[in-house]
Parts: structure tokens; C-alpha cells; sequence
């Protein structure tokens, strides 16, 4: 774990190789495997550490997605230094919260670890961070706007649609009517005629 400090502090750029996120990998299957043998008679380590559970899942979903968006090819890369460090910091958290329940001592020092490396991101970061995160929700209200203004195009379309069907409907009807009040006045010439 020390080795994932030391190359997390260095002046490369962390994760752009896949070596570091192969490892974390491979670190978070060999605890699980560990962590399987461990409960294999005595219970499920989901009822005993439900919330060590439910937070490491949370974890590795996040690693996994950050690890997504590094990944994908963006033409906005001045945050994706952030993100490295984000994945670093998840996967090595994901991997902590394993130990705890397998060695809680080292657990928690790992935990200590990359809560001191997340307070370091965020002193160093800080406004880069916010001015990714408003990039985020700009770009969200962005899409919700035309999300929304399609939905009402279609809705519009809808609407007029109907109209268009029931002013039809409406003429239709008009049109038998009269032509139904015709041949009735014809039938009723024809009765009184004959």
C-alpha cells in the first residue's frame, strides 16, 4: 500500500498507466477473495459489517466511473489530473475499508491515509475542483434545458395534433349530418310527393 503513496506523491503523472489501476485491481479481488474465506463458515460479512459493505461498493462504483471519465478522450484535459488523483484516492479508500474488516488497525490507517490524501487534493485543488464542478452543472442544466424544450415541442405537436384530428372529426360529423338531414328532407319529398 505504501507503494501506491509513493507513486501517488510523485511528480509523474499518476495514472496515466494502467499499472497503477491494474494493481488497485488486483489488491481489491485479492481482498475479496481473502475476505470470502474469512466468512466462508462463519456468516456474511454483509450482516456483520453491513455499512464497511455498503460504503466500499459506493466506493468502487466511484472508482469504476471516475476511471471511465479519465479515461475517455476529452478535449477539456486541464481536470483530469484531478481526476487521476479522485480514482487514486477511491480505489485506495475501497481497498482500506476490505482491510478494515479482514486487520482493522491497518484498515484504519489506510483510511487515515487517503483521508489525508483527499484534504491534500482539496487544499492544493480547490478552485480548480469548483470550477470543474460548475463546468459539470452548467453543462447539466445545459442538457435538462433542452431535454425540457423538447419534451414541450412534442407535447405542442402533440396537442396540435389532437386538434387538427378532432377538428376533422368534427367536420366529418357536420358533413354527415347535413347530408343525413338531405336525404331524410328527400325521403320525407318523395313520402309527401307520391
Amino acid at each position: 500500500m505504501f507503494f501506491f503513496l509513493s507513486v501517488f506523491h510523485s511528480r509523474q503523472q499518476l495514472g496515466s498507466s494502467t499499472k497503477v489501476h491494474t494493481a488497485l485491481g488486483f489488491l481489491i479481488l485479492t481482498l475479496l477473495a481473502l475476505l470470502q474465506v474469512k466468512y466462508q463458515n462463519s456468516g456474511n460479512p454483509f450482516q456483520t459489517h453491513g455499512a464497511i459493505m455498503s460504503s466500499f461498493i459506493v466506493l468502487v462504483i466511484g472508482y469504476a466511473l471516475t476511471l471511465a471519465g479519465i479515461s475517455k478522450l476529452t478535449l477539456n484535459t486541464s481536470y483530469l489530473h484531478i481526476g487521476r488523483r479522485i480514482c487514486i484516492i477511491l480505489g485506495t479508500s475501497a481497498s482500506g475499508l476490505l482491510v478494515e474488516i479482514l486487520l482493522p488497525p491497518w484498515g484504519i490507517l489506510i483510511l487515515a491515509i487517503s483521508a489525508l490524501m483527499f484534504a491534500q487534493l482539496l487544499c492544493v485543488s480547490h478552485q480548480q475542483i469548483l470550477q470543474c464542478f460548475g463546468q459539470i452543472f452548467q453543462s447539466i442544466n445545459q442538457s435538462i434545458s433542452e431535454a425540457v424544450k423538447t419534451l414541450c415541442g412534442w407535447v405542442q405537436n402533440g396537442f396540435q395534433s389532437l386538434q387538427q384530428a378532432a377538428s376533422k372529426a368534427f367536420n366529418c360529423s357536420s358533413m354527415l349530418t347535413a347530408t343525413a338531414n338531405s336525404i331524410e328532407n328527400q325521403v320525407e319529398n318523395v313520402a309527401t310527393s307520391g
